[in-house]
């Protein structure tokens, strides 16, 4: 590796996350915001304080705008996708904080991350090409394109597919976080396997490592707070800043979605069974119920523990061999990894339903 300072930023909003959560903890229960245990989808034993997003998101704000006046983004991120990115964050906080203390409605939860993936959009951060299943070429996106005063331009079809890329893995993470450390946990292997491949020969794109630090960091200091059994839970900003960071990381490191999409495909796809699953029971689409991997797996006998080990370690060993793979072996890995999440999905509810007395 040429230049090993994105570690000394990683520890630096690892310490800051660890801090602010800390403090973000102490506030939630002093204002009362504390999940309490209620059984059903909700597995934890003990009053848990929120607003662990808080801390991750303010954190990747601060060490963020300390390492773009160290000129660590210079040449290779242009300061205004900094600001959309921060200005997402932002949103996302807001919306998280308001949920978590109002219990909003989801018509208007989902303003915020509309929002943020609005700001990315505008900022002239877009997913410009999709490169060719073979790996020989690339297919431009930006057949249409309205230049922005700012720098960039709205384009098409390539802003519809950036937009529907930040939306749908931001609710992915959203939906999935049900299990302690889980998606902080995720959050940790996608960010670093897009700085592994961002110190790549290949790949060298050390502003990019840089900022990938600054949100795995984030989430590592987090993390022993969110571990089984947690002291503090992500909360609505915490669990979409996740999909939403990683999403934003992936389109700015050069178009790395599907390295992206192998870490995040078991969130992804599960979310995409619950959906389908509600549809196909006519349940609301926003009532939550046990039908997520996580749930399944518990009730077929896993424990907690055991559980996020077995997310964690699809995730990892998916995100390892995008490294090492071209764009057609990516993609077989990621249609077995679609295979084998809704398998286990469905052979762990099987387990789970003749497990019951």
């Amino acid at each position: 590796m040429r230049d090993l300072s994105f570690v000394g930023y990683a520890c630096v909003s690892a310490i800051c996350a660890a801090g602010l959560s800390w403090v973000w903890a102490r506030w939630a229960v002093r204002t009362g915001i504390v999940k309490a245990p209620l059984g059903g989808r909700h597995i934890h034993a003990h009053p848990t304080p929120e607003f662990g997003g808080m801390g991750i998101g303010i954190a990747m704000l601060v060490v963020g705008v300390v390492a773009y006046g160290f000129g660590a983004f210079a040449g290779e991120i242009r300061p205004v996708q900094l600001v959309g990115f921060g200005i997402g964050i932002l949103l996302l906080l807001l919306g998280g904080y308001a949920d978590d203390r109002y219990t909003l409605p989801p018509r208007i939860q989902i303003v915020f991350p509309l929002l943020a993936a609005i700001a990315v959009m505008l900022t002239g951060t877009g997913i410009v090409q999709v490169t060719h299943w073979s790996g020989t070429g690339a297919f431009g996106l930006g057949w249409w394109q309205w230049p922005f005063p700012w720098g960039g331009a709205f384009s098409l079809p390539a802003d519809v597919l950036t937009f529907c890329w930040l939306l749908g893995v931001t609710y992915a993470t959203k939906l999935m976080d049900g299990l302690d450390g889980l998606i902080t946990g995720l959050g940790i292997i996608g960010a670093g396997m897009i700085a592994a491949l961002t110190q790549s020969v290949t790949f060298y794109q050390p502003a990019v490592t840089t900022l990938a630090a600054i949100v795995g960091g984030s989430f590592v200091g987090f993390l022993p707070r969110n571990i089984w059994p947690a002291r503090q839970f992500l909360g609505e900003s915490g669990s979409t800043i996740v999909g939403f960071s990683l999403a934003f990381l992936s389109i700015v490191s050069g178009t790395k979605v599907a390295t992206a999409l192998m870490v995040l495909g078991v969130p992804i796809v599960d979310a995409a069974v619950v959906l389908l699953g509600r549809l196909w029971r006519r349940a609301p689409l926003t009532q939550g119920d046990r039908s997520h991997l996580h749930h399944r797996l518990l009730d077929a006998g896993l424990s907690k523990g055991q559980a996020v080990i077995v997310i964690w370690s699809l995730s990892l060993c998916a995100g390892l061999l995008a490294l090492g793979l071209q764009t057609r072996g990516k993609l077989l890995v990621l249609v077995g990894l679609c295979l084998l999440t809704s398998a286990l999905s469905f052979g762990a509810g099987w387990i789970a339903r003749h497990r019951r007395p």
